[in-house]
């Protein structure tokens, strides 16, 4: 079975290159821009693993990991961002779905790597 990934960016350009590295590795991939619009995707997705971009604008994308940890308990969520924020790891404290946090820029084989362990650790979870 295709791993599912929502993956919420608000630049255009990242989220395209995000969403067609994770596809050309096998994922299947539903992008967003909105932190409404990753709200309203969950509701589609019963399974995989969430990717939010810390900021999106003015926002941040807390709320969608805690929606995700109310609806989705086993859903791991893993954080991009550019931000200075949370530099000390207090992120893992914020919501517990959360695995782990990329810092932009990014390297793609290092995203489709860290996305790889994160799909094969929900994998053995499921086995037990």
């Amino acid at each position: 079975m295709t791993t599912k990934v929502l993956l919420l960016e608000d630049d255009a350009g990242v989220r395209f290159t995000f969403t067609m590295a994770l596809q050309d590795a096998g994922y299947d991939v539903k992008s967003v821009a909105s932190c409404a619009e990753a709200i309203a995707a969950l509701s589609d997705i019963d399974t995989g693993i969430l990717i939010l971009d810390l900021k999106i604008g003015e926002d941040m994308s807390l709320p969608v990991a805690d929606y995700a940890a109310l609806m989705r308990p086993d859903m791991p969520v893993v954080y991009i961002t550019g931000s200075r924020l949370f530099t000390g790891g207090e992120l893992f404290g914020l919501s517990r779905n959360i695995r782990w946090v990329l810092h932009k820029p990014v390297n793609l084989p290092d995203l489709v790597s860290m996305i790889d362990y994160v799909a094969g650790q929900m994998v053995t979870a499921e086995a037990c």
